[in-house]
């Protein structure tokens, strides 16, 4: 991998030759690397093909928007790293506002002084410095807490406001199959089930990594699907290749009802009313974390009511003894049929009940939660 050079690097976007000329001169006399491009196609390709440090982008080009050029860099999953500076003539607050919530972090007004230019980028170039500097240092403390595997998992007693029951099992000593309970606001709270590629203590190790990851983001401050990308992003630089993790993120309000759930190639959640019908299998595509920096998740929103209550397992528990749908179609029947009892009895009896018939040969955990 080509190491990046430590002078930083800013592309210019703009259909006008003179103020690329103008800009360019500025950032060049102040010993800034400096590239161009006059049109969309040319902007994707060279900034896609150069990774600047930061990017300055006119909104109106000949051929579109500049803000379908910072669309299709920020479409993707995981958030887009490089700072986008927009600039244009038009100093309607529509057009500012909408250049900051398609991911712009600053807006220039035409005509161009060179002293408010250079200001900018200097700050915006410091702080994503900044950023990274912070990321290196959330890796490297993850890495020390991965050298040792730390029993974390909540217990169901020490959290009764969040209403859950759980049942693990792990064929070694150590093993992948881990979850997490986190307060994430008044009534609110968020629940992780996840399971390590491979059965060894290799495998359990990193997931301490994950554990401290999902407590460092999670919060109010973030919807899950921001919190899993977070952990996506930073297990992708810190993961040896060829790990990875499945993983299941939900968030519920118990005083609402309202039910989030991200699924990161994880098998689906499973549903069960306290009205009677029939379970409910949340059936979601989505990749695994820790392994592509661009990983899509799957996102289902839904309402939970009273006496409502929702599964989340490891595919150890269905997956022995037959196919994968075989095993979901038996555990959703079991949790359907031991309904009418505490959630305090079903997750171990139906877990235990399993594990005895099909004797799996992978690590097992099922969490129950009730609304």
């Amino acid at each position: 991998m080509q190491e990046k050079q430590l002078t930083p690097l800013v592309f210019v976007v703009d259909d006008d030759p003179g103020v690329v000329r103008t800009i360019g001169g500025f950032l060049k006399r102040a010993g800034f690397r400096t590239s161009s491009a006059g049109d969309i196609a040319g902007a994707l390709q060279g900034i896609r093909a150069q990774n600047p440090d930061l990017i300055l982008l006119d909104v109106n080009l000949a051929d579109g928007s500049g803000f379908e050029v910072c669309r299709a860099l920020t479409e993707k999953a995981t958030a887009f790293p490089t700072p986008i500076l927009f600039i244009s003539a038009d100093e309607s607050i529509d057009t500012k506002v909408k250049g900051f919530e398609i991911g712009g972090v600053d807006y220039i007004t035409k005509p161009i002084i060179g002293a408010e230019v250079m200001a900018r980028v200097r700050t915006h170039l410091r702080l994503k410095r900044a950023y990274e500097r912070l990321d290196e240092l959330q890796s490297e403390r993850v890495q020390l807490l991965a050298s040792a595997q730390q029993n974390l998992m909540p217990a169901p007693e020490n959290f009764p406001d969040a209403h859950f029951q759980v049942a693990i099992h792990q064929i070694l000593a150590a093993g992948g199959d881990f979850y997490d309970v986190i307060p994430a606001g008044q009534g609110v709270v968020d629940y992780l089930v996840a399971d390590a590629s491979g059965h060894d203590l290799a495998a359990s190790l990193w997931t301490a990594s994950l554990k401290t990851l999902a407590a460092e983001y999670a919060g109010p401050l973030n919807f899950p699907v921001e919190i899993v990308r977070a952990i996506n992003g930073s297990l992708c630089r810190i993961l040896p290749s060829g790990a990875f993790f499945t993983l299941i993120y939900a968030r519920l309000n118990h005083l609402t009802g309202h039910l989030s759930v991200v699924n990161a190639g994880h098998p689906p959640a499973i549903i069960v009313r306290a009205n009677g019908s029939e379970p409910v299998v949340l059936r979601q595509e989505g990749d695994v974390v820790g392994a592509f920096a661009d990983a899509v998740f799957g996102v289902v929103e839904l309402t939970l009511q009273p006496g409502d209550r929702i599964y989340f397992y490891s595919d150890g528990l269905i997956e022995a003894g037959g196919c994968f749908e075989d095993g979901l179609k038996r555990l959703a029947a079991a949790c359907f049929d031991w309904r009418t009892l505490p959630l305090s009895d079903v997750v171990p009896n139906v877990a235990g009940d399993l594990i005895a018939r099909l004797s799996p040969i992978d690590d097992t955990l099922l969490l129950g939660v009730e609304r």
